[in-house]
């Protein structure tokens, strides 16, 4: 049992956290190849790439020697970074956390509105590089609209891939309070080919490993 199978079975919002030995591609490219081909295009995919995150997880997928050239076709918000993958339809600039806030949800409303009635997966990639910019204010704020967009958009499944090492240095209480927000959390192990749930509404779900 994959991550895909773990998390879409359920259609349930997934922290999945990873350390910066992790090989975040590898895990990345085979959770969206498999969740794409189990709902056979009847699935809408985003991928919020942060700061150039994207290019550089499917620049260890590619090494590995993974198909990504399906990432292509993927719908993207680029927040900050300047290195175009897939199909960029909004760019946001990095701001203060207020005005980064209006044009970030602005944009992915107009992409799910767009899409109404269709099951939509939200990834986000890299959002530890903008969490370390904010405010302690701000960065609870930022949480809170985590956790807001995962309560109000039932429709959209968000997947965050987070560095742990990187929010822990960026305050004390953002990665627990992350862990309260979404109802499961995984974590990559073994350089990022297996995985653990850590935490889960479900309780056949707790404690499972296996490989991405």
């Amino acid at each position: 049992m994959g991550i895909a199978e773990i998390v879409m079975t359920r259609r349930t919002s997934a922290l999945v956290e990873h350390t910066s030995e992790d090989i975040v591609g590898y895990a990345f490219v085979k959770f969206l190849k498999e969740t794409m081909d189990r709902y056979d295009g009847s699935m809408d995919v985003v991928v919020t790439d942060f700061v150039d995150a994207l290019p550089v997880y499917l620049y260890q997928a590619e090494l590995l020697g993974l198909d990504v050239d399906f990432i292509g076709n993927i719908s993207v918000i680029k927040v900050g970074g300047k290195i175009n993958v897939g199909n960029v339809l909004y760019k946001v600039p990095i701001s203060p956390y207020p005005v980064y806030k209006t044009r970030y949800e602005d944009a992915l409303s107009k992409i799910v509105e767009s899409r109404a009635g269709r099951v939509q997966l939200n990834v986000q990639l890299g959002i530890e590089m903008v969490m370390n910019l904010f405010d302690r204010k701000e960065l609870i704020e930022q949480i809170h609209d985590i956790g807001r967009q995962i309560i109000q958009n039932k429709d959209v499944i968000n997947v965050v891939f987070v560095n742990v090492e990187a929010v822990e240095r960026a305050s004390s209480e953002a990665l627990p309070l992350l862990r309260v927000m979404f109802p499961m959390v995984l974590q990559l192990r073994g350089g990022g080919e297996t995985f653990t749930v850590r935490k889960s509404v479900f309780p056949r779900l707790r404690g499972i490993s296996g490989e991405v």
